[in-house]
């Protein structure tokens, strides 16, 4: 029988169910037209959470969870004007699938403590408080994704180690050439096209399918 889909340690649901027996958190962020970003963030001295390697470790990560951002057409990091809602300016974009584990969600910075973290169980009206209510970024926790691909919202700004250093589209083309790789603007979301070398439209369906 397949993984179902965990909301709570002690809880399983139908795949894509969370906390909620009739909620699916996947249909949730196509009706909402969301994705779900992993910034590159960490300030760290230690190679594996520097950039790039922080992005390669966590698109290979399983049985850990990870903080994800919700992105929405128009959305800014925080090197931009604008309102918000990245945590950074380059991550993974991820999907939902049956091994995925949603643990929690909140409207800002979840924090966290020896238990795990402080956020709020993913049903209907938590996930939908989280981007109605959402501060200068919000936060879901997530393990077990699906990896869509490099999403980047220039300027691109990462942590070399030391300081934060700016790098462009061409680095992350080098940086990650077997991923697909997406943009937001103020109406669409884009995927770069490495043939033809441009931006195309492309749907949200078509990220998560």
């Amino acid at each position: 029988m397949p993984r179902k889909l965990l909301s709570e340690p002690s809880q399983r649901h139908d795949p894509m169910m969370l906390s909620d027996a009739s909620f699916s958190a996947r249909a949730f962020l196509q009706e909402r037209q969301v994705v779900l970003v992993h910034f590159s963030t960490v300030m760290t001295s230690r190679p594996e959470f520097i950039f790039p390697n922080d992005l390669r470790t966590a698109i290979n990560l399983r049985d850990i969870a990870l903080s994800f951002s919700t992105i929405q057409c128009g959305d800014t990091n925080p090197h931009m004007t604008g309102r918000g809602g990245a945590e950074g300016s380059i991550g993974i974009i991820v999907d939902l699938d049956q091994d995925t584990i949603v643990r929690s969600v909140l409207h800002c910075d979840s924090g966290s403590n020896e238990s795990g973290s402080l956020g709020l169980p993913p049903n209907a009206g938590n996930c939908a408080s989280s981007i109605e209510n959402r501060e200068t970024s919000n936060e879901w926790r997530v393990e077990n994704y699906l990896v869509r691909g490099i999403f980047i919202l220039p300027p691109l700004w990462v942590w070399n180690g030391e300081r934060e250093v700016q790098i462009d589209l061409a680095e992350v083309i080098q940086f990650f050439p077997t991923q697909r790789i997406f943009t937001a603007n103020k109406e669409t979301f884009l995927e770069w096209d490495r043939t033809s070398g441009v931006w195309k439209r492309v749907a949200h369906r078509a990220i998560m399918p």
